[in-house]
């Protein structure tokens, strides 16, 4: 029989998937109070804290008709997601969302959108969408494949050592400039999701090269953008790191913005990987956090 810890993440997925259903496959933003804390914290930048604030946002999307946003609804209900993680109280959720390509008209780019939730108490308490302010999401056409996946239910998985191996990735890859070290982390058959992305490792190798001309350098002991999430289950591994950018309207200010990456780990190596970067507004540099909401 299942311990207690072990049926939480399962129970966890399915109280998302009934919110996701109900409020928006329902287009019925009065079902939020059903699923969400009263003080639900928004760590996003859609919308203020605060189920009633959250309820008031979706009736008036509901009202302006499918325009799509990070839980991925459209016209015909919500999408089957590409795949759900859960890890005790956190569940993520990744949709395919493609989206009009700015470099050739009449053809799309891959995006893939993701939200994590924090369940308390049986209801949604936190939200962390990948919202990307400048370029939201619009909904995909009519019959547009979900491109799902299996999360692999294998017990021998050894979800901590996958967590490491994934920060370790950044740190030495990324933080350290090192093309070189892509080999130690990545499958010669790396499976890359995102089109606008170069594909395999070789691709790969060439990305950070060219994006760190004066690499490598030391990798820090500590990666030097901290995830702000990173949750696993399986051979999957999600992780965010929170990149504050520019408000569009002119005034300078920062909003909070949550950049994600997904991994498929196979005998400690990365063997697939989805990105919630769009092409169409690259998340810059960050810079200083933005301050509380409230």
């Amino acid at each position: 029989m299942a311990t207690s810890t072990e049926q939480e993440p399962r129970v966890n997925k399915l109280l998302v998937d009934r919110f996701l259903t109900d409020v928006f496959g329902a287009r019925n933003a009065d079902a939020v109070a059903d699923h969400v804390t009263p003080d639900l914290v928004q760590h996003g930048a859609d919308t203020p804290n605060g189920a009633q604030a959250f309820a008031e946002l979706l009736h008036r999307e509901f009202d302006r008709g499918p325009t799509g946003g990070q839980d991925a609804a459209d016209a015909s209900g919500p999408r089957e997601p590409v795949f759900v993680v859960g890890e005790n109280d956190l569940v993520c959720v990744c949709h395919y969302m493609p989206q009009p390509d700015p470099d050739a008209p009449g053809s799309s780019f891959d995006y893939y959108a993701f939200t994590t939730y924090r369940i308390r108490d049986g209801r949604i308490a936190e939200r962390w969408p990948s919202l990307n302010k400048i370029a939201p999401p619009r909904p995909p056409a009519p019959g547009t494949p979900t491109r799902a996946t299996t999360v692999s239910s294998s017990p021998s998985i050894d979800i901590k050592a996958n967590k490491r191996l994934v920060g370790d990735f950044y740190r030495c890859v990324f933080d350290a400039q090192n093309p070189d070290a892509v080999k130690d982390f990545v499958s010669e058959d790396y499976l890359q999701h995102v089109s606008h992305y170069p594909p395999g490792r070789a691709g790969l190798e060439e990305f950070v090269r060219s994006r760190f001309p004066d690499g490598p350098v030391p990798p820090p002991a500590e990666p030097l953008i901290p995830p702000a999430l990173i949750v696993a289950e399986g051979d999957i591994v999600v992780i965010a790191a929170l990149l504050p950018q520019v408000e569009p309207d002119g005034s300078g200010a920062l909003y909070p913005y949550y950049a994600y990456d997904a991994y498929r780990v196979r005998g400690q190596l990365l063997v697939e990987h989805w990105s919630g970067i769009t092409k169409t507004a690259p998340p810059k540099p960050p810079g200083p956090p933005p301050a509380a909401r409230t």
